[in-house]
């Protein structure tokens, strides 16, 4: 596949560091997960593809090490990758797929009914942003915990309230918010620790979820809290559930910026500390669809 564009996500830092050292893996590791782009060329027997397809998606596999940082990546077939729909420029489709499919998997494991009230920390990050929207299409009502600076973005997304957790005690902010406990958590950054502390905001019988695995399943449960540490399963049907949300309702991509290849380290860096806000792309190809928008029909 020829790249236009390269997703960022934390996970790639983590896969930097040896997150997935006991996987078979290639050195030079090249590094990325999510990316748009073009089928330069196609191997006997397969069909789910042809030469000249637009397509994206997450295109980790073994050997770890032949990622999207690059022009030309080698992509299995089977794995969760869709075509890229009209609607859908080349930059927006690099930004959506583990992002917007770990938070569309994390509202599936909370199962909240519309109307529910729902918590989400981290809710300036990739998977914070597309949850915040996601979940107000399904009718909850979000509480995000951010950083002031991202306030409004996250109001324009549907967050019904934004709470900053810099100033001091943010769990206690909620709690007198919602005296009788919200009916879900969403956690896409707390360590262990930080995430136990924001599952006292939860109702008893309530479900709180976390990407980070920073729940206490067997504790969680005694004190009447359904925890759920979310291991996301990038499947092409999952992209395509996602593809139709989000163009369906038409939500707005969070991305935030482009960059080049040269200046992926200090991205890398900024999401490491926690400074990062909505998604970033690399801009690999020069046939890609500028300004994004609308793609090639």
């Amino acid at each position: 596949m020829r790249i236009a564009f390269a997703g960022v996500n934390p996970f790639d830092w983590k896969i930097a560091e040896g997150l997935l050292e006991s996987r078979p893996h290639v050195f030079p590791l090249i590094l990325g997960v999510d990316a748009s782009g073009t089928v330069e060329a196609v191997g006997p027997g397969i069909a789910r593809f042809q030469r000249g397809d637009r397509v994206f998606g997450q295109f980790l596999h073994d050997p770890v090490g032949t990622g999207t940082y690059a022009e030309l990546a080698p992509v299995p077939e089977q794995i969760g990758i869709v075509r890229v729909p009209a609607k859908l420029g080349d930059a927006e489709a690099a930004a959506l797929p583990t992002a917007g499919m770990t938070a569309l998997a994390g509202l599936d494991a909370l199962a909240l009914p519309s109307g529910a009230s729902l918590v989400i920390v981290g809710a300036s990050g990739g998977v914070g942003s597309f949850a915040t929207e996601l979940a107000v299409a399904q009718g909850l009502e979000v509480t995000a915990i951010a950083r002031a600076s991202s306030s409004a973005r996250l109001r324009s997304l549907g967050a019904a309230d934004v709470v900053d957790p810099t100033p001091g005690d943010a769990p206690t902010v909620v709690a007198q918010n919602h005296p009788s406990g919200v009916d879900g958590l969403l956690d896409a950054m707390s360590d262990p620790p930080s995430f136990a502390r924001w599952t006292n905001v939860v109702r008893r019988g309530g479900p709180a979820v976390t990407t980070t695995f920073s729940a206490d399943i067997e504790s969680l449960k005694q004190t009447g809290i359904r925890g759920v540490n979310l291991d996301m399963h990038p499947t092409s049907e999952l992209l395509d559930r996602l593809v139709t949300l989000v163009t369906e309702h038409r939500l707005p991509i969070p991305l935030e910026r482009r960059i080049h290849l040269e200046d992926s380290p200090a991205t890398l860096a900024e999401m490491k500390a926690g400074r990062s806000s909505g998604k970033t792309v690399i801009e690999i190809g020069s046939q890609t669809t500028r300004g994004g928008g609308r793609g090639p029909e």
